[in-house]
């Protein structure tokens, strides 16, 4: 069989299993390479994260694929460039980044000419991570390792510990649904250089990584809200949805697979951000009208879980037609605003004004349509104090929940300054710049600013 027959036999055409090989000859991260063949890997992670999201997207509104592909590691070096990525402006075409430069404009669709180098400061990769940093993992995409011990991933930016301004950040920010599977996260690379702030200057990584976190949400609930020494600024988008306006941008004309509606046509889907399913919020109808089977509702307040394939319970709806059948469950069709929605109905309904004075809405919890994040067999092993997984309920909706097991974690610290000696005679503690070797000590104390967690769940998330 012909090499080219070959590859078109075991390419995934539709974006179902992508492929990442930094070690092989013929991979490449060229806009025109889709990584859905093994014959022609991704050279990394993050391009290929993006190319999951492209392969999500759907002509149309509220309608992007969910839960829908896996991306296979090959064993090697998977370096990634998790440093903040660019902030979407509202008003204007151009881009505000985390040092808060907000008049950035190198940043446009992907061409031959797009500089994909994950070790290229400049590289268009990290520009599409959250705003706080940390690869977005989008749509419950799977990340699946070929083998825990030798499938290693190394970051190329960590906070830096000594600037409260520079504030925490993650390897990977993840959304409802993801897999994460056989491979290992290390420290940033010891005989190399990392980032530790919001400029290019880099630094030797032999310090601690404890503001560094493995795993955490990305928000799809919040808008993004920044007040530091860098940027004073609010938006009225989630970090969430600027990626998919990053994506959207990402791939214009001249990549061949256009997105139709740039800013538009693609957006998060609510299974990405509300973990499991509703918790079931409950709002009251104000308003019912239908045509033929359609159903627009209008709601007294709005609620954050309201988007589109939602299932819902109606009730309390009094109509004078003959088979009832404005209450009981449905999917919302379409969100209108965040009050108002429509459903559909099996049959024609006659009385399209009915009596909705003691109707409600409720959200429906039972559903398997998301599900948790769930992060199995994987290793961290960091001399710096790297932080594993971090569940934070303010950036999640529903349940708030991420799955563990055999997630093994170690976190040493041979950062000196993470450590405080006691000294008897002065009755002072005593830092790195007075003692020597701190970390090795056995009468050093760590310092609490310092410390480090390998799980935690936090504002009602909570851990399985």
């Amino acid at each position: 069989m012909g090499l080219s027959r070959l590859d078109n036999f075991l390419k995934s055409v539709r974006g179902n299993t992508l492929y990442v090989d930094p070690n092989s000859l013929d991979a490449t991260d060229s806009v025109e390479n889709q990584g859905n063949s093994p014959t022609r890997p991704f050279k990394t992670i993050q391009r290929a994260l993006i190319e999951a999201a492209r392969f999500s997207y759907q002509i149309g509104n509220n309608n992007d694929r969910f839960n829908k592909t896996t991306i296979i590691l090959q064993p090697g070096e998977h370096i990634v460039d998790n440093r903040p990525g660019l902030i979407v402006n509202e008003v204007d075409s151009n881009y505000t980044t985390r040092g808060g430069f907000e008049s950035y404009t190198d940043f446009d669709e992907f061409t031959l000419l797009t500089v994909f180098d994950v070790l290229n400061d400049n590289n268009v990769l990290y520009k599409l991570n959250s705003i706080h940093g940390g690869v977005i993992v989008p749509r419950g995409t799977s990340i699946v390792g070929s083998d825990l011990r030798k499938t290693k991933i190394v970051p190329r930016y960590v906070p830096n510990p000594e600037n409260a301004n520079i504030e925490r950040s993650a390897v990977f920010r993840i959304t409802g649904g993801c897999y994460f599977y056989g491979f290992t996260i290390f420290d940033a690379n010891p005989n190399g250089t990392c980032f530790k702030d919001y400029t290019l200057s880099q630094f030797v990584p032999n310090f601690s990584h404890h503001k560094l976190t493995c795993f955490e949400y990305a928000d799809g609930v919040n808008n993004v809200n920044i007040n530091d020494d860098f940027l004073v600024k609010e938006y009225q988008t989630t970090d969430l949805d600027m990626y998919y306006k990053k994506v959207a941008v990402a791939y214009g004309q001249n990549s061949g697979r256009q997105i139709v509606e740039a800013n538009e046509d693609i957006q998060s889907v609510v299974d990405e951000y509300r973990i499991v399913g509703s918790k079931g919020e409950e709002a009251t109808i104000t308003n019912i009208t239908s045509s033929g089977t359609t159903v627009t509702v209008t709601i007294a307040e709005e609620l954050s879980e309201l988007a589109a394939n939602s299932p819902i319970q109606i009730s309390g709806v009094q109509s004078s037609d003959s088979e009832d059948v404005y209450n009981g469950q449905f999917i919302v069709s379409s969100v209108i605003s965040s009050t108002q929605f429509t459903y559909t109905t099996t049959v024609v309904n006659v009385d399209t004004t009915p009596n909705v004075a003691s109707a409600t809405l409720n959200f429906s919890v039972d559903t398997v349509t998301s599900a948790s994040p769930y992060i199995y067999n994987i290793s961290l092993r960091s001399v710096y104090g790297m932080c594993g997984m971090l569940a934070d309920g303010s950036k999640a909706g529903g349940f708030k929940s991420m799955v563990v097991a055999q997630f093994t974690g170690i976190g040493l610290q041979k950062d000196d300054n993470a450590f405080v000696k006691y000294n008897e005679t002065t009755g002072l503690y005593q830092y790195s710049n007075q003692v020597v070797d701190l970390h090795t000590n056995s009468r050093s104390r760590f310092r609490p600013e310092y410390r480090n967690f390998h799980i935690k769940a936090i504002n009602n998330a909570f851990i399985q």
